[in-house]
């Protein structure tokens, strides 16, 4: 006979298991868009960005796919699963994520439409601000392999998740006031600080799901 506890047991590693595919696609999204912000500092051809941002679409699809795919199961689950608000919250939360890839990604385009280029200061800081996102949310991923594994490894790649996001903080403090300081015209100006907001906000978002995996974890472990 499988016991209420046992059958939880298994819809929350079921879930988890498709949370993790979830969050797979979106980082593969967002390699994506830095691959895009390369071809931007490079030479801001506007017809490969424009293939680029056709690629995060249909990658922001799938991981949205994925999401509705979980948010079925969570239904068909019902309240043999605790703690389901927050496993909504960490589902909603990488859908964030994904779409503020999609909004870093049009406002590529439009930027390079507008034929605005960044100084090589700016373009390096901009690429060391995508390098340590990409840094933070792959110690995010690795926190959702650990948390069905072992107590331990989650607990450190959750310390590290929050520490990459700690770094992207002091990158984006020191691009922000080189881009307010440069001398950029006032559109293109405004339109970097929003993508550079929007990067920074990603690990802001990675930081939030660490708080929900703790939460998480209380049952679990």
């Amino acid at each position: 006979m499988t016991l209420p506890r046992d059958r939880e047991e298994e819809f929350r590693v079921r879930i988890f298991t498709f949370i993790q595919d979830q969050i797979r696609k979106v980082i593969d999204m967002y390699k994506v868009a830095l691959n895009m912000l390369e071809s931007f500092v490079q030479d801001s051809n506007v017809q490969k960005l424009e293939e680029f941002y056709q690629k995060i679409l249909k990658a922001d699809e799938s991981a949205k796919e994925t999401s509705r795919i979980i948010e079925m199961e969570m239904g068909n689950v019902g309240a043999l699963l605790t703690n389901k608000e927050d496993f909504i919250r960490l589902v909603t939360e990488i859908d964030e994520i994904a779409d503020t890839i999609e909004g870093v990604a049009y406002r590529m385009v439009n930027l390079a439409k507008m034929k605005a280029k960044l100084s090589r200061e700016l373009n390096n800081k901009l690429l060391e601000l995508g390098d340590m996102v990409l840094s933070t949310l792959n110690r995010l991923r690795e926190a959702l392999l650990a948390i069905t594994l072992n107590v331990n490894t989650f607990q450190q790649k959750i310390r590290e998740t929050e520490e990459h996001e700690k770094k992207v903080d002091d990158i984006y403090r020191t691009l922000d006031l080189a881009i307010l300081t440069s001398d950029l015209k006032i559109a293109h100006l405004l339109l970097t600080r929003e993508i550079v907001w929007m990067l920074e906000e990603i690990a802001d978002t990675a930081e939030r799901i660490v708080d929900t995996l703790r939460a998480l974890s209380l049952t679990i472990f």
